[in-house]
């Protein structure tokens, strides 16, 4: 598939210098960047999808203490007191 596009000159000039630093064609430089990208946001699509399919149940700040090895997590509050 062609497609073009109507980029700003800096955006453009961007990619440009891009694609020489890696000795390759701008054309070929912007399709891999666009497939790359939007792979990474379809698998965060999917990864999205799925977890609200599948709701796990979430965890309280102490779990996450206990989880981490901290046997008296503290957690400083609003006004920057410290409980326990």
């Amino acid at each position: 598939m062609t497609v073009t596009l109507d980029m700003p000159k800096e955006l453009e000039a961007q990619f440009t210098a891009a694609a020489q630093a890696r000795g390759m064609p701008l054309s070929d430089y912007v399709r891999d960047f666009i497939v790359e990208h939007y792979q990474e946001e379809a698998d965060d699509l999917r990864t999205a999808q799925e977890r609200i399919a599948d709701p796990q149940p979430g965890i309280t700040s102490n779990q996450l203490g206990k989880n981490l090895g901290l046997e008296e997590p503290c957690v400083k509050g609003a006004l920057g007191e410290t409980h326990r």
